[in-house]
């Protein structure tokens, strides 16, 4: 990685990310390697232990693949186990990924990562709060831990025992008001960690729809603040799949119909539908209408 690749914002910088400018004590520099979006404002993390399980590794990259499609970056920390696995799951869906470190960004860790961070360059950012040369010391880990939730709506924690640096990162997110989800698992000491934040009051998580009803409404806004003045529904019509078209159609305009009866008139599966209607949601086309279902929305917030 070569210095003049490397871009350094202060919180007065206009490319600074507006989620991280609002903690208490937002990085007074912070060097960035890559591409850093106004998109990315619309972001989940996705953190857990180094020393995944395959269901784990599994996990974190269905989800993190499930978001990006979504529109949504994924954030993680580049470590071993989960944090990999989040990042491999956004790139294999094509979307977008923040790598958070806790050290220098003249050097990859794990030093077997060295090609995905240069994927993840391609395709976001590496970022760091510490000067080029720092190596990556344990004493940084938890700064660095704060900074990934700091940039995240949510954070999501996959697999993560007692003891663990993803439960810092969800602690940070709870100091900062930002949203915190887990996945459970097979009662294990790698679950340990998940577990105790699901009895405190975390949302379970099983499938991304778990996380999008959470973050929806700050990721419409986010959206409408990247795009604000968007293109006319009908130009992004074509790109929808037939799946979202045929929902589309049985969503009416002005009254709200709740998901059994659009069940009935798409002739979808309910559990799949409701992650239709969440990326259509997205997409400005429908409308959630709190404890009345859904109707037609008025523009498109995201492709």
């Amino acid at each position: 990685m070569q210095t003049r690749e490397i871009k350094t914002l202060t919180p007065d910088s206009p490319d600074y990310p507006p989620l991280l400018r609002e903690i208490h004590a937002p990085p007074k520099v912070l060097m960035v390697k890559g591409t850093l979006l106004k998109e990315d404002a619309a972001a989940v993390a996705i953190v857990g232990t180094r020393s995944a399980s395959t269901y784990g590794l599994d996990q974190a990259r269905r989800l993190g693949r499930e978001l990006a499609r979504c529109g949504v970056t994924v954030v993680s920390g580049l470590a071993e186990g989960i944090d990999g696995a989040a990042h491999e799951g956004a790139l294999e869906a094509g979307g977008r990924t923040i790598a958070v470190v806790g050290h220098g960004l003249s050097t990859v860790y794990p030093s077997h990562h060295r090609e995905l961070a240069e994927r993840i360059v391609r395709s976001g950012c590496i970022v760091s709060q510490f000067p080029m040369e720092m190596p990556p010391l344990a004493q940084n880990f938890p700064q660095r831990n704060e900074i990934i939730a700091g940039l995240s709506l949510g954070v999501v924690v996959v697999e993560a025992p007692i003891r663990s640096g993803a439960l810092i990162t969800a602690r940070h997110a709870m100091e900062q008001g930002r949203e915190v989800f887990a996945v459970p698992g097979p009662v294990s000491a790698r679950t340990q960690g998940t577990h105790a934040l699901l009895k405190d009051g975390a949302k379970l998580v099983e499938t991304v729809e778990d996380i999008l009803e959470e973050v929806a409404p700050q990721l419409r806004q986010m959206i409408r603040s990247a795009h604000p003045e968007p293109a006319e529904g009908e130009r992004w019509l074509a790109d929808l799949s037939d799946e979202e078209q045929q929902v589309l159609k049985a969503v009416p305009a002005g009254t709200a119909v709740g998901l059994d009866a659009l069940a009935g008139r798409a002739a979808v599966q309910p559990n799949r539908l409701l992650s239709l209607l969440t990326e259509l949601e997205l997409k400005g086309l429908v409308r959630r209408e709190p404890g009345q279902g859904f109707t037609r929305g008025s523009s498109v917030l995201c492709s």
